[in-house]
């Protein structure tokens, strides 16, 4: 293979792959157009477990435990129960000093979606329970998070998730870009996709799903992405995410370069193994059951995926060229207009996210400016952990530790 096939093949990859990326680009276009369904006020109350997963969370647990005891919902109709993973401080006593349930788990845990999964049987086992509303030990839950749910889940949906914003969008630029990607996921990808009558991606955490919805009456998920897993999982079964705009709870970010970098790392490791444990079984339920909801649902997590390697083929296509011929004027209006048609879309999907968005805590300007950096940091933790995959599950401190 000569270097200027070499160079080509680079250059038809870049484009290729670019019709993942435009895909999403025509989904967010047609779905802002379609306006959002509104639920219907529903006089039954479902009764919610909500699980607050915590380890070692002793300065922020009381923070979702008092706000969701808060919250305009009648109290007999849910319970908070903490998930006190393998804890050595006073997480257990702090939540129960606020009135939560304290579940304290002793054996070891794999990662967050294994003590998800050790909860929800829990609470099956237990019964009496209609929904399960998952939470993070730093989230700050909205008076009307449970009755905008309950609202959605009595109007047939199965699966549903709230609008995440930040508590400390403006502590600094990383904060700031954590901010405008959520914003982004937010209005850009859930609210558009919902809109449209797709699925939407649960984000970690602020979601709810029927008990009915599990398959077999537990959670089962093996990744490292237990968010991205279960919304693939019930994408093949025929189900979707949807999203409840109303349903608002703020999260804390990554404030250092150290835990964003652990945090991509673990997302994009996540990812690869969805991708490889999931893409045949979706292919199956694809070709048994064609619907543009399943063709879409793995789009939305090969979006970002493509992106790193349109701009990884971009680089080896211009090396290919500077170092085996001539120097061509050409290679360099290549290079830099893919580079530069990236940061362009990043830069505008983070103004139009940001926008769109109703939240009062914005980012700082310059977060939003610099935003094209946090792009490029996730699309190397895409290539790096392609070769280098983060082993182990390290949680993510919180409220300054």
């Amino acid at each position: 293979m000569t270097n200027v096939t070499v160079s080509l093949v680079c250059d038809f990859l870049c484009l290729g792959l670019s019709v993942v990326f435009f895909w999403s680009t025509f989904l967010v276009l047609l779905g802002l157009i379609k306006p959002a369904r509104r639920y219907l006020k529903a006089d039954k109350k479902l009764r919610f477990a909500v699980l607050i997963c915590a380890r070692n969370e002793e300065s922020v647990i009381r923070l979702p435990v008092k706000s969701a005891l808060l919250s305009h919902y009648p109290a007999d109709r849910r319970e908070i129960i903490v998930l006190a993973d393998n804890c050595t401080d006073a997480t257990a006593a702090r939540a129960r000093e606020v009135g939560a349930t304290v579940w304290e788990k002793t054996e070891p845990s794999t990662g967050k979606g294994d003590v998800l999964s050790w909860g929800v049987r829990k609470v099956c086992e237990q019964g009496g329970f209609d929904a399960i509303a998952v939470f993070d030990a730093d989230n700050i839950v909205s008076d009307e998070w449970f009755n905008a749910m309950n609202d959605a889940l009595n109007n047939g949906e199965t699966v549903v998730t709230g609008r995440r914003h930040s508590s400390n969008a403006r502590a600094n630029v990383i904060s700031g870009w954590y901010t405008v990607y959520w914003d982004m996921m937010n209005e850009l990808s859930n609210r558009v996709r919902t809109n449209l009558g797709l699925s939407g991606k649960l984000t970690g955490t602020g979601f709810a799903f029927l008990i009915s919805a599990l398959d077999e009456g537990s959670w089962k998920t093996r990744t490292m992405v237990e968010d991205v897993e279960f919304t693939v999982q019930t994408n093949i079964r025929g189900g979707r995410i949807a999203y409840v705009p109303e349903a608002d709870y703020a999260d804390e970010q990554p404030e250092t370069v150290q835990y964003m970098w652990r945090q991509l790392r673990r997302w994009a490791t996540g990812g690869w193994q969805v991708a490889r444990t999931y893409m045949l079984p979706w292919l199956k339920a694809l070709v048994r059951h064609p619907s543009l909801r399943l063709f879409d649902s793995f789009f939305a997590i090969l979006t970002g995926m493509s992106v790193s390697f349109i701009l990884l083929f971009n680089v080896l296509a211009f090396a290919v060229r500077m170092c085996y011929g001539p120097i061509d004027p050409h290679a360099f209006k290549m290079f830099f207009g893919v580079f530069g048609f990236v940061f362009a879309m990043s830069w505008f999907t983070a103004i139009a996210s940001v926008g769109l968005s109703p939240d009062k805590r914005m980012p700082s300007v310059r977060a939003v400016l610099t935003f094209p950096i946090f792009s490029l940091v996730l699309s190397a933790s895409v290539l790096y952990t392609l070769v280098c995959p983060t082993r182990r599950w390290k949680p993510i401190p919180h409220g300054g530790h």
